[in-house]
């Protein structure tokens, strides 16, 4: 009878033990539906020009380069890449909008699409398009992509790091604002 029950239990751990790789790999599975793929994530590139006092945010390193090799604005300097996101939409992501307005210089990015269209209609902003998809809510390792602006400088500046970011409101005169999203780090 000893040897029985031995006999169950060693079953039942082996059982259990070769369950375990399955259910970790389906685990695996349900996050990379809820999440997306983070490999097909891209840089999202970051520049300024201070002649125009604005932060331009791009996935395309064609526009980068352009925006750095001339601009109605002054040129664009390269700052790197300020997150990772995705350039077309999988589960659990939201558009992250991008507008322009050519008469402050400045360039705004939301994920509300209500904020888009009050800009549009009420700031002198044009919509340009969807500059990239991030997460609406803090979710799959992903860290606050914070946004802040400034009125003198009439230019909307966005990190992901905390540091950067009060070094901007203390020292550049920025007030920070709701996020703009969520973002896997760079």
């Amino acid at each position: 009878m000893k040897f029985f029950i031995a006999l169950i239990a060693a079953l039942f751990s082996l059982s259990q033990a070769a369950a375990s790789p399955v259910e970790a790999h389906d685990a695996l599975e349900v996050r990379a539906a809820a999440c997306g793929d983070p490999n097909a994530a891209v840089p999202l590139l970051r520049a300024y020009t201070a002649r125009g006092t604005d932060h331009f945010y791009t996935t395309s390193a064609t526009e980068m380069e352009s925006a750095i090799a001339h601009s109605d604005n002054g040129p664009y300097v390269s700052e790197g890449n300020a997150a990772l996101v995705f350039t077309t939409q999988v589960d659990s992501t939201a558009p992250l909008y991008r507008l322009d307005n050519p008469n402050t210089i400045d360039h705004f990015y939301t994920t509300s699409a209500s904020e888009r269209d009050m800009a549009v209609e009420n700031d002198g902003y044009n919509y340009e398009e969807i500059a990239a998809y991030v997460y609406p809510s803090q979710i799959c390792g992903s860290v606050p992509f914070l946004r802040a602006w400034s009125v003198p400088m009439t230019d909307h500046f966005y990190t992901t790091s905390a540091t950067e970011m009060a070094a901007a409101v203390a020292d550049d005169s920025y007030v920070q604002e709701n996020n703009a999203g969520y973002v896997l780090p760079a």
